[in-house]
């Protein structure tokens, strides 16, 4: 049996640490291409120059459009090839920092990830999510190696909207219930699938003890600490148990996936991801919801539903087809969520039963139904 592991080169987490950027990636070279959007280059270009400018480096930027797809990497790998840079800066949310990704790796550059929201678990992991033009789920490319650096301001991470932070405690809650599936069924994790796609992946190795210890205490943080964060966020503050969470969000959750892998939760996401238009929620929000569509699917305990229940809602996290905005849901939409969500070739596939497209549909249903009954103040458990 082969047990892999995975972690960036350096994380480093503190207040203010963009500031302090250029000591991180010296020694990539003295060229860099900084992937960012146009507005988050307006907010920060003076951090980035007071940083850099003293040490005669060049900065370079290359303006991320929007959408992870196979075009974008294409036009930002012949822009870092042409301006001959030595590394690359990802500066941004989870779909910048995918792209970043990507092109560091068809460059063959070292790569720093710099999270201005830790809205999902993408900080830290050695793959990208890719979409289709239209927005739509496409791919995941795996790579040969993490991340070199991980900055992480926390200045910066309380200054984004309180539910980027919520959402990815949305993605963090996922990552011990599908660590724990993954393990309990012998299944690979995400590792050894460098160069083949997700819908050809060449299968990974073993978690290991670290690793299950980690999506562990991700979940102890969020249970202990998520309502503190979110609290301090709403202040902008930033805070010992805010500093946790964001741990736990953008280190833990991010090792613990990867290493682990991945389960029924996100295959719900990708379901939902399908209705193009009408998907206006966040990653960690729908992972969030196919966490309790997971547990209703494996037939896990009321006591452990209820936890998550409440966790879910003392946070704002959503737990009803209302809640992501889909009051209305067409027989049609909820099937083509189910039929996703089932496919044989989605991440549902590593249940230690098959999934059927009629125990997802009823599983999709119970939830939402469940969590109707706790927004109204009823429990699963007597008493």
């Amino acid at each position: 049996m082969t047990q892999m592991f995975a972690a960036p080169g350096r994380y480093i987490q503190g207040y203010k640490e963009l500031e302090r950027l250029h000591r991180h990636v010296a020694w990539f070279g003295r060229r860099f291409l900084v992937i960012t959007t146009q507005g988050r280059l307006d907010s920060l270009k003076q951090t980035l120059s007071v940083s850099f400018d003293a040490e005669h480096t060049q900065l370079h930027y290359g303006i991320f459009t929007g959408e992870v797809t196979r075009q974008e990497i294409q036009r930002l790998t012949a822009s870092i090839n042409a301006l001959e840079c030595d590394g690359v800066i990802g500066v941004g949310g989870g779909k910048v920092l995918d792209a970043a990704k990507a092109v560091a790796n068809q460059a063959r550059v070292p790569l720093c990830i710099v999270p201005t929201i830790v809205s999902n678990d993408a900080p830290t992991s050695s793959l990208s999510v890719l979409y289709t033009e239209a927005g739509a789920f496409d791919d995941v490319l795996f790579y040969e190696r993490s991340p070199d650096v991980v900055v992480v301001d926390t200045w910066i991470i309380a200054q984004a909207p309180v539910r980027l932070l919520v959402a990815g405690m949305g993605d963090a809650l996922s990552t011990y219930f599908e660590a724990r599936t993954c393990v309990e069924s012998h299944r690979d994790n995400f590792l050894g699938n460098a160069g083949a796609g997700l819908k050809e992946s060449s299968g990974g190795g073993k978690s290991t003890l670290t690793s299950m210890a980690i999506a562990e205490l991700c979940y102890r943080v969020l249970l202990e600490d998520g309502l503190q964060a979110r609290r301090a966020a709403e202040q902008q503050c930033v805070t010992k148990a805010f500093n946790r969470v964001v741990e736990a969000n953008a280190l833990m959750s991010g090792i613990g996936f990867e290493s682990n892998g991945v389960a029924t939760a996100h295959a719900v996401y990708c379901g939902f991801s399908e209705l193009g238009a009408r998907a206006t929620m966040y990653h960690g929000e729908y992972v969030a919801f196919g966490v309790l569509v997971m547990l209703v699917l494996e037939g896990k305990s009321s006591r452990e539903l209820d936890t998550v229940l409440r966790f879910c809602l003392s946070i704002g996290l959503p737990v009803t087809f209302e809640d992501l905005g889909l009051a209305d849901i067409s027989a049609h939409e909820l099937d083509c969520v189910a039929r996703t969500a089932a496919d044989p070739n989605q991440t549902s596939k590593v249940e230690p039963f098959e999934v059927t497209f009629d125990e997802m549909k009823a599983a999709l249903i119970a939830a939402s139904d469940l969590g109707q009954l706790y927004k109204e103040g009823g429990s699963l458990l007597a008493g």
